[in-house]
C-alpha cells in the first residue's frame, strides 16, 4: 500500500493529472505486486461509475447550468442588495447571501465562486473595498455551495457508504445557513473597524419588485427539497424536475435563455460531469485495491491504538482530510477513504449522515487551501485579484470556517435535527 499510495503522490507532484496519477499507480501496483491481471483495473473503474446513485449528478449540474443562464445571479443579487445591502459593508452580506441563494440551484463552489465573484468583486471595489478583501470573501462564501443541497458531494458520498442522498441533503441544510450566519458575522466586524460603506436605502417596493423577479429562482430549492423531504420524489427524480422547471423559467418567464442556447449548455454539462465521473472512476479503482490490502480490523485497531476517544478520533480524521484536500480533489478522497472508514465510524458510534456532512465541509475549506487551492485561483480570475491579496485577506474567513467546521463537528444536533424531524419519508 505504501508504494501505491506513494506513487500517486510521486505523479501529483510532478504535475500529472489527477486521474492519470490514479489510474496509472493502480496500474503499477497491480504489475508489481500482485498477481492479478491487470485489466482488473479497467474493470474497477467501470465498476466505479456504474452508480444509480450517481445519476442525479448530470441532472444537477444542467440544472445549475439552465438557472445560472437564465439570469439567476444577477436577480438574486438585486434581491439581496434590496433586502440587506443598505447596512454597513452591506455588499459584504450580499456576498454572503448570494452565494448561500445560488447553492440551493448549483450546488457546486467553483461555479458558484466564478459567477458571483465576477459580478461583485469590481462592484465591491467601486464602492470602496479592497479587492483583496472582496475576493477573499467570494472564495470562503463559495464554500457554502456544495453544503447547502442540492450538492453533487454528497451524491458521491452516498454511492460509496450507501447512505440516502435525500438525508444527507437535509443534514446540509442548517450547517450551511449557520456558516453563512457566522461569515456575515465576520463580515459586520471587519466593516465597522474597516468603516466600509453603507449601501442607499431602499424602499419597501424597490425591495418587493426585486422579490418578484427573483421568485422562481427562489421557488426552486421548495422544488428540490419538498420533493424531496415529501417522499414524492428520489433526489435523482428530484434533479430531473429542477431541469424541467429550470427550462421553463429560463426561457418562458425569465426568457433570457433560448433553444438556441440549449445545445451549448448540454456539451458544457457534459464536460463538467465526464470530469467528475473520470476521477470518480479513477480513485473506485485506487480505493479498491487500498481497501484489498487493508483488512478493516487492522485499519480500526490502527486508531483504537492511538484513542479510545470518538471526540479525538474525529479530530484525527478532520486534520487527515483537510491535509488531503490540499492536495487531492474532494471527489477522489471520499471515494478512497470512506469504506476504509465505515467500519472505524461503527466502531466508534459517529453517524454516517453527520459524519458525511463534516466530511463534506473539510474538504471544502481545502479548497481555500494551498498549495492547490482551486477557488482561490478561480476568485483570482474571475475578478483580476493577485493571489498575494487573496491570501493577505482570507485568514480570518478561514479561521471562522474552521470554527464553525469544529461546531458542527461536536454538535451532531446541527446536522441531524432537520433529519430526525422530517427525514422518515424521505427514499
Amino acid at each position: 500500500m505504501i508504494l501505491l499510495v506513494g506513487l500517486m503522490l510521486l505523479f501529483l507532484i510532478m504535475g500529472m493529472r489527477l486521474f492519470y496519477a490514479i489510474a496509472i499507480s493502480s496500474l503499477i501496483f497491480v504489475l508489481t505486486c500482485t498477481d492479478m491481471n491487470p485489466i482488473i483495473i479497467v474493470q474497477r473503474i467501470s465498476a466505479g461509475s456504474d452508480s444509480i446513485v450517481m445519476l442525479a449528478v448530470p441532472f444537477f449540474l444542467l440544472a445549475g447550468e439552465l438557472m445560472n443562464t437564465g439570469g439567476i445571479t444577477d436577480r438574486l443579487i438585486r434581491f439581496s442588495m434590496a433586502l440587506i445591502g443598505q447596512v454597513r459593508g452591506g455588499l459584504s452580506f450580499v456576498v454572503v447571501l448570494v452565494n448561500m441563494l445560488m447553492a440551493t440551484v448549483s450546488g457546486a463552489a467553483i461555479a458558484s465562486g466564478a459567477a458571483v465573484g465576477s459580478i461583485m468583486i469590481p462592484t465591491m471595489h467601486k464602492q470602496g473595498y479592497s479587492k483583496g478583501y472582496a475576493g477573499a470573501l467570494n472564495a470562503a462564501a463559495a464554500t457554502i455551495g456544495p453544503v447547502i443541497p442540492p450538492s453533487v458531494g454528497f451524491i458521491i458520498y452516498a454511492s460509496v457508504s450507501n447512505a440516502s442522498v435525500g438525508k444527507l441533503f437535509l443534514a446540509g441544510t442548517l450547517p450551511g445557513i449557520f456558516i453563512g450566519l457566522a461569515l456575515m458575522t465576520t463580515c459586520y466586524i471587519i466593516a465597522v473597524r474597516r468603516k466600509y460603506p453603507q449601501g442607499n436605502k431602499r424602499t419597501r417596493k424597490e425591495i418587493w419588485l426585486s422579490f418578484k423577479s427573483a421568485f422562481w429562482s427562489l421557488f426552486m430549492p421548495v422544488i428540490i427539497l419538498g420533493g424531496i423531504m415529501s417522499g414524492i420524489v428520489t433526489p435523482t427524480e428530484a434533479g430531473a424536475l429542477a431541469v424541467a422547471y429550470g427550462l421553463i423559467v429560463g426561457i418562458y418567464i425569465h426568457k433570457d435563455l433560448t433553444w438556441k442556447q440549449i445545445p451549448g449548455l448540454l456539451v458544457n454539462t457534459a464536460k463538467a460531469t465526464a470530469r467528475i465521473m473520470v476521477i470518480i472512476a479513477g480513485a473506485a479503482a485506487f480505493g479498491w485495491l487500498i481497501t484489498r490490502e487493508v483488512a478493516p480490523d487492522q485499519f480500526i485497531s490502527a486508531f483504537t491504538n492511538l484513542t479510545q476517544s470518538s471526540a479525538i478520533l474525529l479530530a484525527l480524521l478532520l486534520v487527515l482530510i483537510l491535509l488531503l484536500g490540499c492536495i487531492m480533489e474532494g471527489g477522489s478522497i471520499m471515494i478512497i477513504l470512506t469504506p476504509l472508514l465505515l467500519p472505524v465510524l461503527a466502531q466508534y458510534g459517529i453517524d454516517v449522515i453527520h459524519f458525511g456532512v463534516i466530511f463534506q465541509l473539510t474538504i471544502m475549506f481545502g479548497l481555500l487551501t494551498p498549495p492547490v487551492g482551486m477557488l482561490l485561483f478561480v476568485i483570482s480570475s474571475a475578478g483580476n485579484v493577485k493571489i498575494n491579496e487573496l491570501l493577505k485577506n482570507v485568514w480570518p474567513f478561514y479561521l471562522v470556517l474552521i470554527v464553525s467546521l469544529i461546531i458542527i463537528a461536536y454538535i451532531p444536533e446541527i446536522s441531524l435535527w432537520l433529519v430526525d424531524k422530517f427525514g422518515g419519508n424521505i427514499k
